[in-house]
């Protein structure tokens, strides 16, 4: 007896939104960590739907394939944007800051020239998992 192949197409289905589970759940747990799972269980689905249109080939299969496809392109885009700039070694003592912008805890844009007079700056950061 031949396989219909639906369970290839429940597991891509299954593989492809799992990675946006695990995104959901790590981010209500923050933890703040790459979330290098997504795009790959998302590309895993794609191959088990290609398995199934290999076996049964109709018009859900393709759209399931394309949905997830398109799915693992952005979660692809998206891990490729987090990378982070190479590191630049610190300033040392009297040497000028290097060029930075970003935003306080009241939501005011704050930028190296914010540094720039007459007053001692401080600068804290915190990193940290919240």
């Amino acid at each position: 007896m031949k396989s219909s192949g639906r369970q290839f197409l429940w597991l891509g289905l299954g593989f492809g939104v799992l990675g946006l589970i695990g995104y959901l759940v790590q981010l209500s747990v923050h933890r703040l960590v790459t979330p290098w799972y997504m795009p790959l269980l998302t590309t895993v689905g794609a191959v088990f739907l290609i398995v199934f249109l290999r076996q049964r080939f109709n018009l859900w299969g393709v759209l399931a394939l394309l949905l997830v496809l398109l799915l693992a392109g952005f979660e692809w885009l998206f891990l490729l944007a987090m990378q982070l700039p190479p590191y630049a070694k610190p300033p040392a003592a009297n040497e000028s800051f290097p060029a930075f912008s970003t935003t306080q805890a009241n939501g005011t844009p704050f930028t190296q020239r914010d540094l720039i007079g007459d007053q001692d700056n401080v600068l804290v950061f915190f990193r940290g998992r919240w």
